[in-house]
């Protein structure tokens, strides 16, 4: 379920520049159809984000996916631009209650003692799903007239069987009293996981502007600045990253969470940094290099922000932590995106582009600084001295 509602997520990426030129919208509501899907989700995280702490996993997950069902139905009717952000926004909202409470629910199948799963399969869902759906969205546009049909009314009998096999499945959680105080909106972070949480928030910025580079800008980017016209390469662009990190996830889990937050944030920043140059000059191996290296950075980083906390956060805790995770990665998703679509209009494509790109490469850097600070306990440790020798002389009578 994880893996759908991100492959969902992605599956209007391929859509909306062929929306533009059927419906004739104007084009900064191609970032802000993008962006209001993430700020849909932090309302959601806000709101709902705790409440499976509460009632359990299993109710909120299946009111998620029955919202999410609903928005695939609207996205199936949608004629104009308005009604495609409204499903958009419910989407948002759906996704934004389904990931945290889908997240904490394998934490508690997994255990304790299966953390290093938990950051696994926490991080190779969304981007496998991620990249899947823009695949799939991009392939379906490619070979057919209308494809906007095609696309929703196969994601919504996924989610209708979605919701048939959440309901078969058991609680993981016991409920606790105060559920209704946990709607009162707050992020929350455990006091033992804060040190760690605030630690990893720079890559998790790092790592979601990645994503939504790529997810709302690099398929417009590609088709006005590069000259690609493919609907399907330009899908295989928008789920480059999110393939090539799902990929790294597995390969790089047996690495230390801090040396995987680092390793894969230093690699976003080289990549983007080859993405710049790519649209300086019109190259677009040079994108494509800069993809393969983001992406491989894309899920190291990822994976590793998650494993830094995770290990924190008890079991009645781990809702709260993951929403408050969420909250920072859809921020870090939507906001940029925003201004970069405000910005187009004034600046012009390229440059607009190229500051996001910026930004997200000077994020990066602040990443890995952050990541060489001393641990407090390295900070911590005494410094103890040598004892000195005892001359034979000075020595005590037995």
């Amino acid at each position: 379920m994880l893996f759908l509602f991100f492959a969902a997520a992605a599956a209007p990426s391929p859509l909306l520049p062929l929306l533009l030129n059927e419906w004739g919208f104007e084009p900064w509501l191609l970032t802000f159809a993008f962006a209001v899907y993430a700020l849909a989700i932090l309302v959601a995280l806000l709101i709902v984000g705790r409440l499976s702490d509460h009632i359990g996993r299993r109710p909120v997950i299946l009111a998620a996916t029955a919202i999410e069902l609903a928005s695939m139905i609207i996205f199936l009717i949608s004629e104009n631009i308005w009604v495609f952000i409204i499903a958009r926004t419910l989407q948002g909202f759906a996704t934004g209650a389904a990931t945290g409470a889908i997240s904490a629910a394998i934490a508690d199948f997994a255990g304790e003692r299966r953390a290093r799963l938990t950051a696994t399969l926490g991080s190779v869902g969304p981007l496998a799903g991620l990249a899947t759906g823009a695949i799939f969205a991009g392939a379906v546009a490619e070979f057919q007239t209308d494809p906007k049909p095609v696309i929703f009314a196969i994601l919504a009998v996924l989610f209708a069987l979605g919701l048939a096999g959440i309901a078969a499945v058991r609680e993981s959680s016991s409920k606790r009293p105060g559920a209704a105080r946990s709607l009162v909106p707050r992020v929350a972070v455990p006091p033992a996981a804060r040190r760690s949480f605030a630690k990893a928030i720079p890559i998790a910025v790092a790592v979601w502007m990645a994503g939504g580079f790529y997810l709302s800008v690099v398929g417009e980017t590609a088709r006005d600045l590069l000259e690609i016209s493919d609907e399907f390469a330009t899908s295989l662009l928008i789920a480059g990253l999110s393939a090539t990190g799902a990929i790294t996830v597995v390969i790089s889990q047996r690495l230390r969470a801090r040396t995987g937050a680092t390793i894969g944030v230093l690699l976003i920043a080289l990549g983007l940094l080859s993405d710049i140059l790519a649209i300086h000059t019109g190259s677009v191996p040079l994108l494509i290099v800069g993809t393969v290296v983001s992406g491989a950075g894309f899920g190291m980083a990822f994976a590793g922000a998650v494993g830094l906390v995770i290990p924190h956060a008890r079991a009645h805790e781990r809702g709260e932590l993951f929403s408050a995770i969420y909250v920072v990665n859809y921020l870090a998703f939507g906001v940029p995106a925003i201004a970069a679509g405000l910005l187009i209009a004034p600046l012009g494509l390229s440059a607009a582009v190229l500051l996001y790109a910026a930004l997200a490469v000077a994020v990066a850097v602040i990443g890995v600084a952050v990541q060489a600070l001393p641990s407090r306990e390295t900070r911590r440790t005494p410094r103890h001295k040598p004892a000195p020798a005892i001359s034979p002389e000075k020595r005590p009578e037995p």
